[in-house]
């Protein structure tokens, strides 16, 4: 299924350099980590909005959701001294950092979307590489697809987990008397 989104470059890029941004002091934040901030912003935005921060495709890997242009925007935006690289060992894993060389500009983003965002980094804040890829896979558009296949937008709309009353009271639906609690 084609993602039902257009992929828009710039907000793409302006979001790796906030990403990195706001998570130069995260001892955890490299290459994966990077990747599933994006896909779990992506991908909640898509849920709550309707339609995705940066519409970016992602596909489904072995330690989880990344970004198809990933490698090439990389490469254009360090390329241009938007970014640089580092590698350090990090629990004798080589660790790939995302270095911001220039703020990013957040004139393209509405406020909701960088509360998304800024509650992704928050929640991951706390995980490793490997923690957050663990937590990628319960996803079930990750489940669902192939190794190498587009992950659906939507996808963020299936669910095994019940509703929380802040969830229902967002979209001002009734609790059913006797069915779940939080």
């Amino acid at each position: 299924m084609d993602s039902p989104v257009t992929f828009n470059r710039s907000k793409f890029r302006e979001l790796v350099l906030y990403v990195s941004r706001e998570s130069e002091d995260d001892v955890h934040f490299g290459a994966t980590k990077l990747n599933k901030i994006l896909y779990f912003s992506d991908f909640k935005a898509f849920a709550i909005m309707g339609e995705a921060i940066t519409g970016a495709a992602y596909q489904r890997l072995e330690r989880g959701p990344a970004p198809r242009p990933i490698v090439p925007v990389l490469r254009e935006m360090r390329g241009e001294g938007e970014i640089d690289r580092t590698e350090r060992r990090y629990f004798n894993l080589l660790q790939k950092r995302v270095i911001a060389l220039r703020d990013p500009d957040l004139s393209d983003f509405s406020e909701q979307e960088i509360e998304i965002v800024d509650n992704v980094i928050s929640e991951l804040r706390i995980l490793n590489a490997a923690q957050v890829s663990a937590l990628s896979h319960l996803e079930t558009g990750w489940q669902v697809a192939r190794p190498g296949e587009t992950i659906p937008y939507h996808s963020a709309y299936i669910s095994d987990r019940r509703p929380t009353q802040r969830e229902l009271d967002a979209r001002g639906i009734a609790r059913p008397r006797g069915h779940w609690s939080d």
